[in-house]
């Protein structure tokens, strides 16, 4: 199969890039003006990148002078991917080396694994605009609404707190630019999918202004099948038939965005963002909904102002909320050979957590090759879980917590030898406090407060031998100390219960690794290649098990396991063919391993979930504004796991996998202001079924076609 794919596909690049590069023999004039774009899109890439450094390091400087090894996804590479039915930013950042992206339901957010550290919510951190979050508020950004996403690889607690073992990942929302004017498009796809946008933004003076809406609604897939799920039962697994889907699954988001700056074009900036979402998901049964109207709201707030030759200062706030209401029934149960279902309501809930951040911080210039930054983090994350009885208000569990999180953090990074060195070097000291615990579930429901702390460090130099070769390493720690829920939560109601463990002890986690950048300039040619190598001590892991004594239940269990070994080579190559023609591909090698488990022997030598041992993408782009533009996509990943335990059934261990993706899209001129946008994208080309999480079932092959409308002003 995979031999008749890739033939398939060698034919049709070879056929696209041979039309291609012979259409540019006959359209000399529409060259001439899309080299007067391209090169107008080249000082935007080269203004997007001298802000990545930002994420990389928290330090305005030249990327190239950075020793910390970070890619940029940018508005054109997100508008030029297909349009996938996972509808969220994971997809657009699967290309970078390092990175291994899973999906969750459609509402969720996708699983970001970055050098192999596997996990689900952990081991990555994730930020919107620059300020921490909780990784199920990233589907509150619709890809629509993202001016770029920075994927920062290696430790990096010491910049931006805990969980960093892989390293950070910072979705950045669009702000408005001059000539954006109003937009208004609707794309239809497979499964039935509804997809509306519209936008106006803007820059007036020193305001600029971006506000749009955003739709998602589809009904043409089912997320747990029941061949699936009754394949579970008869392995053993019984509790997965209760949340079967013997109906299609159909979901309905809406996204609201606003951003409002105000610059003085003298080093002072006022920023406000806001994006809301609101999310249905129906679970496939009569009366179970698995996100009853849930909505999620992440807003910041952010002033920086220059202080003279001395500095810059940057204050951040902002609040974010989310709420995940649902129902469930009694649902079904494999009887006799079949599958029947129980609609009965027996319980709803609603999960909510309010989040405030607080960051001050300064950059001092020492002289002109040194800047050292200190700054403060707070937070104060409240989560309360209540379940009531059917559709009453009686209450049958009740759980909350109040998490206080504070840090102080120091960086200093310096230059020699006319810039030719960079030296960095951070760390950082966090505390948490959880307080006001209270768990209906447990012997004591309201335990006393428990206090962490931890520093962390991360130190790296780059040293350039000329305007070709580059040579980097870096080496840090990360420090993660659990989800509180896994301390003091024993749920004892609904589809899934949890056994709170008070004894688990915190992840630590160290990696170092050495690269080199190979730039080109006369052939356009950039290559990297890495080395790293860590371990994660005291892995958190947690098991989902059938009740042992309530039917159709599942039991989650947490414990440590002792240490696991990280280690690979990450290659990256971006080649431009003709001025219009591009080729970039990427392969990453990764041995994951667990390497120590008193409990449980048998677990050495296994692989760390969602850890696999091969993934990469190659691509080819073909970029010509006046006739079309296109890109062709074979992305492939090696088999991996579901848990630490590497068990051996369906979903829990996925296949090996390979896909083909491509789009094609082009804007039309109609008039002086305005212009006629179309697109048409197709994932999954040759239909490949392969398996992905537990949770959700790969859709096969995905078409969606776009058309829009721009007015400029």
């Amino acid at each position: 199969m995979l031999r008749s794919i890739s033939a398939k596909l060698i034919f049709c690049l070879v056929f696209i890039i041979w039309a291609s590069t012979g259409g540019t023999a006959w359209a000399a004039e529409a060259d001439a003006k899309a080299t007067s774009q391209e090169e107008s899109q080249a000082q935007k890439e080269k203004a997007v990148l001298e802000k990545i450094v930002v994420t990389a390091t928290r330090t305005e400087v030249d990327p190239s002078l950075s020793p910390v090894d970070a890619y940029v996804v940018d508005r054109e590479d997100i508008e030029a991917q297909p349009n996938y039915y996972m509808n969220n930013f994971g997809e657009f950042i699967r290309d970078i080396p390092g990175v291994h992206v899973a999906q969750y339901y459609p509402w969720g957010p996708p699983w970001v694994h970055l050098r192999g550290t596997g996990h689900f919510l952990q081991r990555t951190v994730y930020l919107i605009d620059g300020v921490p979050a909780h990784a199920f508020l990233s589907p509150a950004i619709n890809p629509n609404d993202i001016e770029r996403v920075d994927v920062v690889l290696g430790p990096s607690s010491a910049l931006y707190g805990a969980s960093a073992a892989g390293g950070a990942v910072n979705i950045i929302t669009r702000s408005g630019k001059p000539g954006e004017g109003a937009t208004a498009r609707l794309a239809y796809g497979s499964n039935n999918t509804f997809r509306p946008y519209a936008s106006v933004g803007g820059e007036e003076d020193n305001f600029n202004y971006y506000v749009s809406y955003s739709g998602d609604i589809s009904d043409g897939y089912q997320m747990k099948p029941i061949d699936g799920m009754v394949d579970l039962y008869k392995r053993g697994k019984t509790q997965y038939v209760r949340q079967a889907s013997v109906e299609d699954n159909r979901y309905e988001f809406h996204w609201l965005t606003g951003k409002f700056g105000w610059d003085n074009k003298k080093g002072t900036s006022l920023t406000m963002a806001v994006n809301y979402q609101y999310r249905y998901l129906y679970g496939g049964q009569s009366n179970y909904i698995i996100n009853d109207g849930g909505n999620t709201v992440v807003s910041s707030l952010r002033f920086i102002t220059n202080l003279g030759s001395i500095g810059r200062f940057t204050a951040t706030t902002g609040y974010q909320y989310q709420n995940i209401p649902d129902q469930e029934t009694t649902g079904a149960s494999y009887v006799n050979g079949r599958v029947i279902v129980n609609d009965t309501i027996t319980s709803h809930s609603k999960w909510d957590r309010h989040r405030v951040p607080l960051e001050m911080q300064t950059d001092f210039y020492l002289g002109d090759s040194n800047v050292l930054t200190a700054g403060v983090s707070l937070a104060q994350e409240k989560e309360t879980d209540d379940t009531y009885k059917g559709t009453t208000d009686l209450q049958t569990y009740k759980y909350k917590l109040t998490t206080d999180m504070a840090a102080v953090y120091l960086q200093d990074q310096a230059f020699f030898f006319d810039e030719r060195l960079s030296l960095l070097g951070g760390i950082r000291y966090d505390y948490w406090r959880y307080h006001d615990i209270y768990d209906s579930g447990s012997s004591n429901k309201e335990p006393d407060s428990v206090t962490k702390d931890h520093v962390t460090y991360r130190g790296g130099a780059k040293f350039k031998l000329n305007d070709t070769f580059s040579l980097w390493g870096n080496i840090g720690t990360a420090y993660w100390p659990g989800n509180p829920k896994w301390f003091f939560q024993n749920l004892n109601t609904g589809a899934t219960w949890r056994e709170a463990n008070p004894d688990l002890n915190p992840e630590e986690t160290w990696m170092a690794d050495m690269g080199t950048d190979v730039t080109i300039a006369q052939w356009g040619t950039l290559i990297k290649a890495t080395v790293y190598y860590g371990e994660i001590k005291n892995i958190m892991a947690y098991t989902y098990e059938e009740h042992p004594t309530v039917p159709n239940t599942t039991l989650i269990k947490t414990r440590n396991i002792g240490k696991a070994e990280i280690y690979g080579l990450e290659l990256y190559l971006r080649q431009p063919i003709t001025d219009h023609l591009a080729f970039t591909g990427s392969l990453t090698l990764n041995r994951s391993r667990i390497t120590e488990d008193q409990t449980n022997p048998d677990n050495v030598g296994n692989q760390l979930r969602n850890s696999p041992d091969y993934f990469g993408t190659l691509g080819l782009r073909y970029m010509n504004p006046a006739i079309v533009n296109w890109e062709v996509l074979f992305r492939f990943s090696d088999d991996r796991y579901y848990d630490d335990n590497n068990v051996e059934l369906p979903y829990f261990h996925m296949d090996s996998y390979q896909t083909v993706d491509a789009k094609v899209w082009r804007d039309w001129r109609l008039a002086k202001d305005w212009v006629l946008t179309t697109s048409l994208s197709a994932v999954n080309i040759f239909d490949d079924k392969y398996a992905t999480e537990i949770v959700y079932v790969n859709p096969g092959l995905y078409i969606e076609g776009m058309v829009g409308v721009r007015y400029l002003f």
